[in-house]
């Protein structure tokens, strides 16, 4: 279990960072305002500091996210959410996991190791998380020299998409198939594009050029991925094709090859004419 050392809460002024980028007015005291309301109630520590959970940041975006687009007032939105059985499913519901945008870090982050204890202020995301997603194999925690925990930049965009995804209650343990498969992908992925890399080309020139093969691989495999998971999914929903459908084709196909088969036997009139002038 993870210990508040290690920061399994966010302060309130990691949230506002954390939620700024979507709602540029949000302050520390418009979140005690809230409070205040009696729609968010954050843990508390002995000295009485305000902790915010996952659940808390979570509650709160939906709040922000029902006056931003839906413009309603506090106790209509409260009724709601007390009213609802899961908050995942109310912010789904509401518009608010579709229309937020993933955000992209700037070059100079991907290409940087960050200390560990730097990731709830830069990703909003608790301490424990991350290493849960070390764990499991999704990113790797690196040692400094002194001992010090560094998360890459470049795993950012992983992180991100597993916060995402935890919103639906899926967990890091529960995302290692897709390390495994990732492993067997990359395997395909290096073979193919060293034969397109040309030796000759420069430095930048191969990395651009590495770029686009890569994208392109990707997209038209990905095509394929979702494609096959989309219908295994449907299929075992019975939302594709039920056995009912399949018995309709099969009578219209059969009822097509029959008038198709009478259709050829059936003698033309250049034919019928002849036969009656040689007769």
């Amino acid at each position: 279990m993870s210990s508040l050392a290690e920061r399994s809460y966010l302060s309130i002024g990691q949230v506002v960072n954390y939620l700024r980028g979507a709602y540029p007015d949000l302050s520390n005291s418009k979140i005690r305002f809230l409070e205040d309301e009696g729609l968010i109630t954050p843990h508390r520590t002995p000295k009485g500091y305000r902790q915010y959970s996952k659940e808390d940041v979570d509650r709160l975006e939906v709040i922000l996210h029902l006056q931003k687009t839906r413009y309603m007032p506090l106790t209509v939105i409260k009724q709601k959410l007390d009213s609802a059985n899961d908050l995942s499913t109310l912010a789904f519901e509401v518009g608010l996991l579709s229309d937020l945008p993933m955000k992209t870090e700037p070059k100079e982050t991907k290409q940087k190791l960050h200390p560990i204890e730097d990731i709830p202020d830069i990703l909003g995301v608790e301490i424990s998380f991350i290493r849960a997603l070390a764990e499991n194999d999704l990113i790797r925690i690196i040692k400094s020299p002194q001992n010090r925990d560094l998360v890459d930049g470049r795993d950012f965009e992983i992180i991100r998409y597993c916060a995402e995804l935890n919103r639906f209650h899926i967990e890091p343990r529960n995302l290692r198939q897709y390390v495994s498969a990732a492993n067997r992908e990359s395997t395909m992925f290096e073979q193919v594009l060293i034969g397109m890399l040309g030796m000759d080309d420069s430095d930048e020139g191969r990395e651009a050029k590495l770029e686009r093969a890569f994208n392109k691989l990707h997209d038209l495999t990905d095509g394929v991925r979702t494609a096959l998971l989309k219908n295994r999914v449907f299929e075992s929903l019975n939302a594709v094709v039920e056995d009912a459908d399949v018995n309709v084709i099969d009578d219209e196909l059969t009822r097509a090859a029959a008038a198709a088969t009478e259709k050829n036997d059936k003698p033309t009139s250049t034919t019928v004419s002849k036969s009656t002038k040689r007769g």
